[in-house]
C-alpha cells in the first residue's frame, strides 16, 4: 500500500514537468521566444542585484560576488550567442525559401506574368496584398512579445 501511494504521488509530482516538456516541444516559436526573454531578464536583473551587491561589499567578500557575478554574465552571453546563432539560421531557411520561389518563378515566368495581369485585371491583386499586409502585421505583433 505504501509503495502504490509513493508511486502516486511520484506520478502527480512528475506529470507537471512532463506536460510543461510538451508544451515546450510542441511550442511556437513564439514561445520559445517568450522563455528565453523571461531567462534574459531574470539574468539581466541578477546582474544588476550583484552589481549593487558587490559595490556595498567589504573588500574581504567582493572577489567571491564577483566570482558569482561572472558566472551569470558567462550563462548570459552564452545565451546571447545561442540566440543569434538560431536567429541566423531561421533567416537562413527563410533566405532559402525566397531563392526557391524565385527558381520556381523563373521556371514559368510566362505564366506568372500572365497570372499577376489576370490578378491586377481582377482586382484579386489587391486581396492578396491586404492578406499579406494583415499576414505581416500579425507576425510583427508576435516578434515585439
Amino acid at each position: 500500500m505504501r509503495k502504490l501511494l509513493l508511486l502516486v504521488l511520484f506520478v502527480e509530482l512528475l506529470a507537471p514537468v512532463c506536460v510543461a516538456k510538451e508544451k515546450q516541444d510542441k511550442g511556437t516559436a513564439g514561445a520559445v521566444v517568450s522563455t528565453q526573454k523571461q531567462a534574459f531578464q531574470v539574468r539581466h536583473k541578477q546582474i544588476k542585484e550583484l552589481i549593487k551587491k558587490y559595490k556595498k561589499a567589504p573588500l574581504s567578500q567582493q572577489p567571491a560576488i564577483k566570482e558569482e557575478l561572472a558566472q551569470v554574465v558567462g550563462v548570459q552571453v552564452d545565451a546571447q550567442l545561442e540566440y543569434m546563432k538560431e536567429h541566423i539560421a531561421a533567416e537562413r531557411a527563410n533566405l532559402d525559401n525566397w531563392e526557391k520561389k524565385i527558381k520556381d518563378d523563373q521556371s514559368h515566368l510566362a505564366e506568372v506574368k500572365a497570372q499577376r495581369v489576370e490578378d491586377l485585371l481582377s482586382g484579386e491583386a489587391q486581396k492578396k496584398q491586404k492578406a499579406a499586409k494583415k499576414a505581416w502585421k500579425k507576425q510583427m505583433r508576435v516578434v515585439k512579445k
